[in-house]
């Protein structure tokens, strides 16, 4: 049915799953989150310092990743990807536990969210063993697309599953513990991936080593799209059945590397930009510029995006990057965030079917970008770095990553802050998204015009 690499493919995404499940559950959540535990400010100060504060709860989490990502990448390469994988899920497990139990302490919250950051450097981890399991470039395609599909699935049952959850605790009669029902799923999950990856997931050096990259086995069956090929020198796809050198002349702050690596950054900055701003202006009270969703509402806005991610993954985004190219393709779905965020923007004034259809119109376009994006950036990546130091360049990336979305959560807060204030109107909130979109564009632009000479030097 599945070739020996899909399947371990699915057995090394299984361990993401907790932390696929539990990212998408908690964001839309965050701000009805943070007004409950939010004993120590005064009532009438609430709605004038949650920006600050779930800008502050969102970054924790990303604070530690700007070390550990590299720390528990390169430790991978050193002792192999599944020691790490397993401690990040116990880990996951039970700081995913003891937030759903705190009702009352704004401070154990961030704590949970440092800890659980702290030991989250299992997404990074996993990117570089996808790069090990599948040694051809379409099988790597096929691989990051599943990466992508397996957030954009969760990405639409979290959200739905934790407004239910939350609503269903609120009406029983549990609301003394709104938050345990949907932490307590995440848990539980962190348990069943746990057992996963320890019988199941296998060393993916073991796996080249008995299957080697070039037989025909080892071609993903399920990858039936077109090959994807770039216009540009940094990435060329043509022969599905090519393996990637395994030695290959790498220096990790080449011009070739860091220019894939500063684009991921970019997107990294607004995606984190636009999930920490929306359940805002989706939570807010009307008076205050927001929307005034329920959590259920909110819960089900933050998923018409992910079902648009999942959308796009699955059925168009591989052949966008395939005909465009992946600057291209780039360079168009951080073009999108530009209508779509100014749509949500200007929504504080309508009513009934009109608001719902410019939020499903703005979610579904955030989902396209989402997709193509860091499909394409996720190939630029893996084809300018060797197999053996996939787990290094991947970490690394992720730690910049991290810094970004160390500094979005605030700096989104903030702009809602001032947003809300009525100064500018809810439209302002999303102004240095629109710029950060046309930076990108510029850097993908210029970075390929002329790239300069290869280093020929071998890393150390």
């Amino acid at each position: 049915m599945f070739t020996h690499s899909e399947a371990q493919t699915f057995y090394l995404l299984a361990a993401l799953v907790p932390e696929a499940l539990m990212e998408n559950m908690l964001a839309p959540l965050v701000p009805y989150m943070v007004r409950m535990l939010s004993t120590d400010v005064p009532a009438d100060r609430i709605e004038a310092e949650i920006g600050g504060r779930v800008g502050m709860m969102t970054a924790v989490f990303y604070f530690p990743l700007l070390l550990m990502n590299i720390v528990w990448g390169s430790l991978s390469d050193r002792i192999g990807r599944k020691p790490v994988l397993l401690m990040g899920l116990f880990f996951c497990g039970l700081t995913t536990l003891i937030l759903g139990i705190n009702t009352t302490s704004f401070a154990v919250a961030i704590m949970c969210r440092f800890l659980a950051g702290v030991f989250g450097g299992n997404s990074a981890v996993a990117k570089g063993a996808l790069g090990e399991i599948n040694q051809t470039e379409k099988g790597r395609s096929w691989a990051y697309a599943v990466y992508s599909q397996l957030y954009a699935v969760f990405g639409i049952i979290g959200p739905l599953l934790g407004g239910f959850l939350v609503s269903a605790s609120r009406s029983s009669g549990a609301s003394d513990y709104p938050y345990l029902a949907a932490c307590g799923v995440g848990a539980a999950l962190s348990v069943v991936s746990l057992a996963v990856s320890y019988f199941l997931f296998e060393e993916p050096a073991r796996n080249l080593e008995r299957k080697p990259a070039t037989k025909k086995d080892d071609k993903p069956s399920l990858a039936d799209a077109s090959d994807v090929t770039d216009s540009e020198d940094t990435m060329k796809v043509e022969d599905d059945d090519r393996a990637i050198p395994a030695e290959i002349p790498f220096t990790l702050f080449s011009w070739a590397v860091c220019l894939p690596i500063l684009l991921y950054v970019l997107i990294a900055f607004a995606n984190m930009y636009w999930v920490t701003v929306l359940p805002l202006l989706f939570s807010s009270k009307l008076e205050a510029g927001g929307l005034g969703f329920t959590p259920l509402d909110t819960s089900f806005a933050i998923s018409v995006r992910a079902i648009s991610k999942l959308f796009f993954s699955t059925f168009v985004s591989r052949g966008v990057v395939a005909r465009l190219g992946s600057k291209h393709a780039y360079n168009l779905g951080m073009a999108a965030i530009i209508p779509a965020s100014y749509i949500l923007g200007i929504l504080h004034s309508t009513t009934g079917n009109e608001l719902w259809i410019g939020v499903s119109v703005s979610m579904a376009l955030l989902g396209f970008v989402e997709s193509v994006v860091y499909l394409s950036v996720m190939m630029m990546i893996s084809a300018s770095v060797p197999p053996a130091y996939l787990g290094v360049a991947f970490g690394f990336s992720s730690t910049c990553a991290a810094a970004m979305r160390t500094i979005a959560p605030p700096l989104s807060g903030y702009g809602w802050e001032l947003a809300s204030s009525g100064a500018y109107g809810p439209w302002s909130a999303f102004a240095l998204l629109h710029i950060v979109a046309v930076l990108s564009i510029g850097a993908a632009v210029l970075g390929f015009l002329e790239p300069p000479a290869p280093v020929k030097a071998k890393m150390e």
